[in-house]
């Protein structure tokens, strides 16, 4: 015979930090609309073609016409449209027409988020391991 567990009016503890008593000032990543940013962001940039555009986009100091990225590509015209479709969608650049063209550049807005879930990721548990010898890890 199996029994229920009695329920009780009593609230269940939930360990959670509150975003805004941190002791630094970085946004936290780890609530769910950040959470959600930055995996839109990083599947938009897990196709190799878009991480190339990102990466192209974010060493120029102008925005890149359409044309100038495409000739830096073996792919047609609409797939690198498609492309910068995805990215401009998560956020992550910005597109401005100018006549027949468009223009496209980096959208630091929509780079943060990955920006401040990487250095969250670096400065965790993980970091604390770079300061002890390997060879402690070796010898265990």
């Amino acid at each position: 015979m199996t029994t229920t567990p009695a329920i009780t009016s009593e609230p269940i503890a939930v360990a959670t930090k509150d975003p805004h008593s941190r002791e630094d000032s970085r946004p936290d990543v780890t609530d769910q609309r950040g959470e959600d940013t930055v995996a839109a962001a990083f599947k938009a940039i897990g196709h190799p073609v878009r991480l190339r555009i990102l990466s192209l986009l974010a060493r120029g100091k102008e925005p890149l016409c359409v044309c100038h990225i495409e000739e830096r590509f073996t792919l047609a015209q609409p797939t690198i449209s498609h492309h910068l479709r995805v990215l401009r969608k998560a956020g992550l650049v910005s597109a401005n027409r100018k006549g027949t063209w468009v223009y496209y550049a980096p959208r630091e807005p929509g780079i943060a988020p990955l920006r401040a879930f990487l250095e969250q990721l670096q400065s965790g548990p993980s970091r604390a391991l770079h300061g002890v010898r390997q060879s402690t890890f070796l010898t265990r």
